[in-house]
Formats: C-alpha cells, structure tokens, sequence
C-alpha cells in the first residue's frame, strides 16, 4: 500500500515565536518556554492537530454516510508530569450539531477514531478518552467517546 508522507519547515522567527510552514501556508507558533503570550506552546500545538484531525476524520465519514452536521467542535486537555518530561493523558469534549440518532453518531464518532492519523498514532503512546453532546436544536445527548 502506497505511503503517504507529510513535511513542514519549522524556523526562529524571533526570541519568542517560531513559524511552521507547508506548502503555501504558515503558522506562527510560541518558541519560548513559560511565556503564554507568544503563541501556541508544542502541547497546544499538539492537541490542535489532533482536535483538527478528529473532526477532519468526523467530517469525511458522515460526508460518506450522509449524515448532516450542521456543526462540530472540540475542546482538549492534556496532562503532563514532571519527572520524566512526558504528556500522561489526553481527554477532550466533543460537541456535534446532526439530527441523527445517539447510536448513529456513536457509530460515525468510532469510524471517525479509527479514520484519524493523529489520533492512531497518539493513541499508542498515551491514553486518550473523550465524551461527546449531541446537540440536535432542542435536546441535547452525552456519551462517553
């Protein structure tokens, strides 16, 4: 099977910022440790590509099956221990406006985990565990992702 291969340049802009940059886009990002007016920090960095990649993945899959969504997001937390250095966990909360069922969007939620880069490869190193709200117009749905 074919492989599929990504790159981004990342530079020093300056004492606080680094920029990223793919093909013709660019993203400024905080190069400087505790200073949390810079910019995304890499943890952010990180929980941004994977919070993107997750609802890129839920929107493929109910563009697949038909399933409108009217609208989609997400909000992620990452915990971090000091001795050693590493992120412990990631959870997050996902919201999606569609007026499918709550097993329905249960199922395209699965699919979506399973069709998503960022989260199959974090998901080795760390776990990751979410809840999801359906929000249909008048009533509102929770579940455990």
């Amino acid at each position: 099977m074919p492989k599929q291969s990504y790159h981004v340049t990342v530079y020093r802009s300056d004492a606080d910022h680094a920029i990223a940059t793919t093909r013709t886009f660019q993203l400024t990002l905080g190069a400087r440790r505790a200073n949390p007016t810079a910019g995304f920090n890499p943890v952010e960095t990180l929980l941004a590509a994977l919070g993107s990649c997750l609802l890129t993945a839920l929107t493929a899959v109910a563009d697949l099956s038909r399933v409108p969504m009217d609208s989609a997001s997400i909000a992620l937390t990452a915990t971090r221990q000091d001795q050693p250095l590493q992120l412990v966990g990631i959870t997050y909360q996902l919201v999606v406006q569609t007026p499918v069922s709550a097993d329905r969007l249960d199922r395209l939620i699965e699919l979506a985990k399973k069709n998503s880069t960022v989260y199959q490869t974090l998901r080795q190193a760390l776990p990751i565990e979410g809840t999801w709200e359906q929000g249909t117009g008048a009533e509102v749905s929770s579940n455990k992702a």
